[in-house]
């Protein structure tokens, strides 16, 4: 039993704009609290936190402004990250990032993926805290939705991201459950991202300090992805 004294560890979302981040926080937290949208569009427009407890052990998942939110054409792209940015590195100089959670919508495959791994999981936090991938949208993914990492998780590797963990869910609410199989995909998601980030968020003291990897590590990670960037094709992953 984890001590009640215990502070919460903070979880941060992170993603492009539209690909089911707010639907993945109200998935976690088990409430429709997060504001979502029915369209690929941003609807995020602040980091908002929410408070939830997983094995008796409490978390504050964090709901983070879309990046590349400038494609929807209300908010410049680079103003979307620049406050993330600003709030991720001021958290982690204090020592208080615990899990970094990518979300990546599994219809879409764009250059940015890479770039902002690189960002936010190599430059600001050097690689010294567990970053892991939620898959969302795979609703009508035919067979097991896990399958969709089996016959992807090389295109990530390829282009230099590696991860912790990682989930192949659906976010869709409770009321769009329409049918027992998708009551069902919907209830193990939710299984599948609270063991994700039980098991990945500072189960071992992992909270670390940004002096614990030095600029070495950080730069060769930077640098091996900067170099790929150029030759990531818009198809991988499918």
């Amino acid at each position: 039993m984890t001590s009640s004294s215990e502070p919460a560890h903070n979880v941060i979302v992170f993603g492009e704009a539209g690909v089911g981040k707010s639907s993945l926080i109200n998935l976690i937290i088990g409430s429709k609290r997060a504001e979502t949208s029915a369209d690929a569009v941003a609807c995020t427009k602040r980091n908002q936190e929410y408070e939830v407890t997983i094995d008796s052990r409490k978390f504050r998942i964090w709901d983070t402004v879309g990046l590349d939110s400038g494609t929807f054409n209300w908010l410049p792209a680079a103003f979307a990250e620049r406050p993330l940015k600003q709030f991720l590195s001021k958290l982690f100089k204090k020592g208080e990032v615990d899990l970094l959670v990518y979300c990546v919508r599994a219809s879409r495959a764009t250059r940015a993926l890479v770039r902002h791994y690189q960002t936010f999981y190599s430059t600001i936090c050097e690689g010294a805290v567990p970053v892991v991938v939620v898959i969302t949208c795979l609703e009508n993914a035919s067979g097991e939705m896990d399958s969709w990492w089996t016959k992807n998780a090389e295109n990530f590797r390829r282009y230099g991201m590696s991860f912790a963990g990682q989930a192949c869910v659906t976010t869709l609410g409770e009321d769009q459950c329409d049918s027992a199989s998708l009551r069902e995909r919907r209830a193990s998601s939710q299984r599948a991202v609270h063991e994700l980030i039980s098991t990945t968020c500072g189960r071992h003291g992992s909270r670390l300090a940004s002096g614990d990897t030095g600029p070495s590590k950080q730069r060769s990670i930077a640098g091996l992805l900067s170099s790929m960037i150029p030759w990531l094709r818009p198809s991988s992953p499918e």
